[in-house]
């Protein structure tokens, strides 16, 4: 049986649970997911061979269904499909126990806290812009998740303005299972890291996120021994309501280091360093509209893109502007629709890139 049929099986019997129970109501299923359209009305892009490319047209970006089933106050269990792709649709399939608000715990394939805020905590129907900033998606991907998820455990919780998270996970990304293709390794190795959120006053929250990815004599998919050492962390400000309504900002900082010669990034002598940064900042002139702005920067040693690959540095930049416009139904969000211009330049070549993209978001997620 496939991974979809399963998770279909897997659904059939939940909701069947659900209604067989419903009396008792000892199971509490809910559903629902989101749909983000995109028209891209032009998109340029020089190359390095002296190339161009241009494009437009539409996209489903994200088309996403999710199910949660809560057994009582304690246990319960969510799952999250991508249905724009073609292979890989499950994302997320774990359980939760909810202890106390300071001390939950969870089990499965998930988002990893040990990542930066970008990729940890804002999932991808409350993002400002049509996409992340590189240096988030490129550190995440570089440290060994996949779609920013791993498979393993975490701590996590809430005490008072702090916010955590603890997680250690196989550190091979998505479906990348011990016992399957993970054949072979050394006790102890595995992705570890944590991340805290803090309010330090109303509308002013310090987070930052450390990680470390250890592997030895790992044997993946049939391939040779090889060895991981990877490190990252980042450092984020954020403001909301601070010293004006309906004005928030956001900085974050992050840089990752890899010692090793295997797999996702290509190393000279064994190093590559990255590091970057993205500063936002929006403001509400209505509660449904919005004007907003992003610079980011992210830089790699040596390149790593294409025919840059050998570059002793390889830098990109950015600047992203935007309009949005919320709409909401008994004060819950449903829908929103945004208008976004990035230019930006990439080095050695002084190449430049711009695109104009509309998105299209209908949010039906339960609460």
């Amino acid at each position: 049986m496939t991974l979809k049929n399963y998770f279909f099986a897997l659904l059939v019997v939940l909701i069947s649970l659900s209604v067989s129970y419903q009396a008792q109501a000892q199971i509490d299923l809910r559903v629902g997911g989101y749909i983000q359209t995109w028209y891209v009305a032009d998109q340029h892009t020089e190359l390095s061979s002296g190339s161009e490319l241009n494009n437009s047209g539409f996209r489903v970006r994200r088309a996403r269904l999710t199910a949660r089933g809560s057994l009582n106050e304690t246990f319960s269990a969510t799952t999250w499909l991508e249905l724009s792709g073609q292979n890989n649709i499950l994302l997320d399939f774990h359980m939760d126990a909810h202890i106390r608000p300071w001390l939950n715990l969870r089990f499965g394939q998930f988002i990893m806290p040990g990542q930066s805020h970008d990729t940890a905590r804002l999932v991808s129907s409350r993002l400002f812009f049509y996409e992340r900033p590189p240096v988030t998606t490129t550190l995440a991907s570089g440290m060994g998740y996949d779609a920013f998820r791993d498979i393993g455990m975490m701590v996590y919780g809430t005490y008072g303005p702090l916010w955590y998270g603890i997680h250690a996970g196989n550190g091979a990304g998505r479906f990348n299972q011990t016992g399957t293709t993970i054949t072979n390794r050394s006790w102890g190795s595995g992705l570890y890291g944590a991340r805290i959120d803090y309010t330090l006053i109303d509308g002013l929250v310090l987070g930052g996120h450390v990680s470390t990815n250890q592997q030895r004599d790992l044997v993946q998919g049939g391939s040779e021994p090889f060895d991981l050492d990877r490190t990252s962390w980042s450092i984020r400000l954020a403001t909301n309501n601070l010293g004006a309504d309906r004005l928030y900002t956001q900085f974050e900082y992050m840089e990752m280091s890899v010692n090793d010669t295997n797999r996702g990034v290509a190393t000279i002598d064994g190093a590559y360093d990255l590091n970057g940064f993205y500063g936002e900042i929006g403001y509400g002139l209505t509660r449904e509209w919005h004007i907003l702005g992003r610079f980011d920067k992210i830089i790699q040693k040596p390149g790593q893109a294409g025919s840059f690959r050998d570059v002793p540095r390889y830098n990109q930049d950015s600047i992203t502007l935007g309009i949005t416009r919320y709409f909401f139904h008994e004060n819950r969000e449903i829908a929103r629709t945004y208008l976004n211009y990035n230019l930006g330049t990439a080095d050695p070549g002084d190449l430049s890139r711009h695109a104009l993209v509309l998105v299209l978001q209908l949010r039906f997620i339960p609460v």
